[in-house]
C-alpha cells in the first residue's frame, strides 16, 4: 500500500471539498445504526472525513502514512490517530462503526489483503457493529486506462495524472504535481500509486465470513455492478 509520501503535501488541494461524501456516509450510517456512538476510519488520510463526522461520533483513525497523519492531527488535535497498516493492526478496542472510504481499499493490491482488512474491521467492531466501505470497480479502473492524462491547474500549481493498466485488476497512477514556491521557483512532486479492483462477487465472498451485507449503493443511484464507477457496501458484523 502506498505511503503517500509526496502526495500528502497536496492531497487536500487535489481532492477538494468532501462534504457531499460525508453527508452520504453519515446518512447511511444513521439509517442503519442510529444508536452508534463510536467510529473508526481505516485509511483516514489527512483527516477530512473524520473531521466532518466528528460532530456526530466519537472518532479515531488509522493510516499507514506518517505524513498524512501529521496533517490530520493538525485538523483533529484531540483525536486519537494511529499509524498502521489497515490490513494488519490491533488497537485493542472496539467501535460501533468502522468505515473505509474514498477508494482506500483499492490501494491494497490483492484480494487476500482485502480479506485481511475485512477481518481487521470485524475484530474492531462491537457485536452487531456496522462496516461501511466503498470500492472503485473493475469497470472503472479499465475505463481510466483509456482516458487521456488528467490535468488540473490550481492557484499555486498544476497536476497531471496518467493511468496505465498493469493487468486485468490493477492500474498505475503516475502523479506529477508542480508547485510554485514563494521565491518563484517550481518544485515538482512525483508519486506512483497503484490501485486494484476485484469483481463484486469476489468481494462479497470475502466479506461473508465476517459480515452480513445489508445494503449496497452508488453515489449516483445507478444499480451497483462491476460497470458502476464506485460501489458502497454496508455490512453488519455477524
Amino acid at each position: 500500500m502506498s505511503n503517500y509520501h509526496s502526495f500528502s503535501h497536496f492531497y487536500d488541494a487535489v481532492m477538494g471539498d468532501r462534504s457531499d461524501v460525508i453527508r452520504l456516509v453519515n446518512r447511511h450510517l444513521h439509517h442503519h445504526s442510529p444508536d452508534a456512538l463510536t467510529l473508526l476510519e481505516l485509511g483516514c488520510g489527512t483527516g477530512s472525513i473524520l473531521q466532518g463526522l466528528a460532530g456526530f461520533f466519537e472518532v479515531e483513525g488509522v493510516d499507514i502514512s506518517p505524513e498524512m497523519l501529521k496533517i490530520a492531527q493538525q485538523k483533529l488535535p484531540n483525536i486519537a490517530l494511529h499509524q498502521g497498516d489497515i490490513a494488519e493492526f490491533d488497537l485493542n478496542k472496539r467501535f460501533d462503526v468502522v468505515i473505509c472510504i474514498f477508494d482506500t481499499i483499492n490501494h491494497l493490491l490483492t484480494l487476500k489483503l482485502w480479506d485481511n482488512t475485512f477481518r481487521m474491521a470485524a475484530a474492531h467492531l462491537n457485536d452487531g457493529g456496522l462496516f461501511l466501505f466503498d470500492t472503485l470497480t473493475t469497470g472503472r479502473l479499465r475505463a481510466e486506462t483509456v482516458m487521456p492524462t488528467y490535468t488540473e491547474t490550481y492557484t499555486n500549481g498544476s497536476l497531471e495524472i496518467t493511468t496505465t493498466g498493469i493487468n486485468d485488476n490493477e492500474v498505475s497512477n503516475d502523479i506529477v504535481f508542480q508547485e510554485t514556491q514563494p521565491d518563484g521557483l517550481i518544485q515538482v512532486f512525483e508519486e506512483e500509486l497503484h490501485e486494484a479492483a476485484f469483481p463484486l462477487v469476489d468481494v462479497e465472498a470475502a466479506l461473508k465470513p465476517y459480515f452480513e451485507i445489508i445494503d449496497t449503493f452508488t453515489s449516483d443511484d445507478t444499480p451497483p455492478s462491476d460497470r458502476a464507477g464506485r460501489v458502497y457496501f454496508v455490512c453488519r458484523k455477524v
